[in-house]
């Protein structure tokens, strides 16, 4: 499957379908490489709640909501043209049928058969099975997956994004599994504008032409605030050239503050950015108070307990340590 047809995956997947039902919490992905689409957003494009994912010559369908592996189950007669828009395009055309591996501990018993599997995220497999999974959908097999994390960090007390195993497996097709929600309606419209991004990669080359493109600039500095440093090496120098590079209605001063909304926009994004670039400092810093040549350590995935007396009372988490 080349590039040009892959774009078309999501008006494949919604053709004559207006919207798809809204399982509570539904949350956001970030499709990362050339090898992911955005299919369907929440509130905005940084919030995408469907990913579509090439992994050799299979194909995969990445949903943030552990429940729609049952969903695909339930073959509710409101959702089936959507369920048979989806089996269509991951089985490329054949005959297929729905399988959950959820309580198996092998791909033996499935791997031959002409199924597209459904995996609930929050059952999770051994590394020798995602790695069988792996070898499946390169040799053509397909998948559908739940891989909210948020619902699972809730009822599992002390554990991080890190721990939320079927996240690694996201991550190895190139999908960030975030634990934020995704602000979607009920139900889910599908909206094309929202989803002509694709991907991180392609807003990063986008932003290569079009530096001052405050939606491209807010969608990557989003982005990288969840990526960290696995954003694709390609993507960094050109990141930190455009940082470098920005002008000074963008660069914030203690005597002049960015007042433009549009250049708001731009300055926002362009922090976010800055959250991936650890090793880079911002234009202009000097200009604020503190040592910025030896600058506070960032730590993330921080467990916070805080206990509230009253019901409407706001905390701050923000954290650091004076040495």
């Amino acid at each position: 499957m080349n590039d040009d047809e892959f774009d078309q995956v999501p008006q494949i997947l919604f053709q004559d379908v207006p919207s798809v039902k809204y399982i509570r919490f539904v949350e956001a992905l970030i499709p990362v490489t050339n090898d992911t689409r955005a299919v369907v957003c929440g509130a905005d494009s940084t919030k995408v709640a469907v990913v579509a994912a090439r992994v050799g010559n299979g194909r995969c369908l990445i949903f943030g909501n552990k429940r729609y592996s049952d969903f695909f189950l339930a073959n509710d007669p409101q959702d089936q043209r959507f369920i048979e828009n989806c089996r269509r395009w991951l089985s490329q055309e054949k005959e297929a049928q729905f399988e959950s591996i959820d309580d198996i501990e092998s791909m033996d018993s499935v791997k031959e058969k002409g199924t597209i599997l459904l995996w609930n995220g929050h059952h999770f497999k051994s590394d020798t099975f995602m790695n069988d999974l792996s070898a499946f959908l390169k040799e053509g097999g397909a998948l559908i997956c739940g891989a909210g994390a948020w619902s699972w960090l809730y009822f599992n007390s002390g554990k991080s994004l890190s721990d939320f195993i079927t996240g690694r497996f996201c991550d190895s097709i190139g999908v960030k599994v975030t634990g934020n929600l995704a602000g979607c309606d009920d139900p889910i419209p599908f909206k094309p504008e929202l989803v002509k991004y694709k991907n991180v990669y392609n807003v990063v080359q986008a932003l290569a032409s079009e530096p001052n493109n405050a939606e491209y600039l807010a969608i990557v500095g989003s982005a990288i605030k969840e990526l960290g440093n696995t954003l694709p090496d390609l993507s960094i120098e050109t990141l930190q050239n455009m940082v470098l590079n920005a002008g000074s209605d963008v660069i914030p001063t203690k005597t002049s503050p960015i007042k433009n909304k549009s250049c708001r926009q731009r300055s926002i994004g362009l922090c976010g950015i800055l959250c991936g670039l650890s090793d880079t400092k911002a234009p202009g810093i000097n200009e604020f108070p503190g040592d910025f040549d030896n600058p506070l350590s960032i730590e993330t995935d921080v467990t916070v307990n805080i206990q509230s007396k009253a019901v409407n009372e706001w905390y701050c988490t923000g954290m650091f340590e004076d040495t």
